[in-house]
């Protein structure tokens, strides 16, 4: 499959960040590329008829502080942020955001994340998580619009209905892309997945699991896929 994929006029690469580009750190705000993936992915934005792109969990500004080749499409929130504004505060995000301040600050050990739009609950360092998480998820179930984004140690709450399969499905069009290779680590890159086409390509990092039609076991091994697709796309 991978040689069909070398072998396509118009290719879209796109993957999530935490966990598949980067290993999964208890900071966040520490993780980095592998520098073989980011090395890879640059090769391939070079390559013609090729679209680099990270479509991810994170805000979009966090992706730019990680990802300088200005080739590479940058897509945060699970698809709602591509850098080009949000407009005003709803009110359900609003509420959600002091839901999720005043669990936090009960709940040692958490943290928030603040986005443009959604507010997640980080419970990796959080000892017994699973009592404050399902109350966390009864009470924003009562905030009508509101919808729940389950990652790993993460509860994400939002506002938005965009996920990184309809994300993925736009980038697609856009491109005019022959095929597609998708990569990702989390139940949220399920819903890209889902939505390859014959002859397109997902891969999934780590247990558990997968619509994907491979798995690897590390971001580390995936860097190996990544770089035998430039050797295969740039006739090397």
């Amino acid at each position: 499959m991978i040689e069909e994929l070398a072998a396509a006029k118009r290719l879209l690469v796109a993957s999530d960040f935490d966990g598949t580009l980067a290993e999964i750190v208890e900071d966040p705000d520490l993780a980095t590329p592998l520098a073989r993936s980011k090395a890879a992915l640059e090769a391939l934005a070079a390559t013609d008829g090729t679209t680099v792109a990270v479509i991810s969990g994170r805000r979009r500004a966090d992706l730019v502080e990680r990802f300088d080749d200005p080739r590479f499409i940058l897509i945060g929130e699970h698809g709602a942020d591509h850098g080009d504004g949000t407009g005003p505060e709803t009110p359900v995000l609003a509420e959600a955001r002091q839901l999720v301040d005043a669990v936090a600050e009960a709940t040692p050990g958490s943290r928030v994340e603040h986005k443009s739009r959604s507010v997640g609950f980080h419970y990796r360092l959080v000892k017994d998580p699973d009592p404050v998480v399902e109350d966390l998820r009864r009470r924003a179930a009562t905030i009508d619009g509101l919808k729940l984004i389950d990652s790993k140690k993460i509860v994400e709450l939002t506002d938005s209905s965009v996920d990184k399969g309809i994300a993925l499905s736009e980038l697609k069009q856009e491109t005019g892309a022959d095929r597609v290779l998708f990569m990702g680590d989390d139940v949220t890159d399920e819903t890209a997945f889902a939505t390859l086409g014959p002859g397109d390509f997902g891969v999934h990092v780590g247990l558990g699991p997968s619509l994907a039609g491979v798995t690897v076991p590390d971001p580390s091994t995936l860097a190996d896929l990544i770089e035998t697709l430039v050797a295969l796309r740039s006739g090397g």
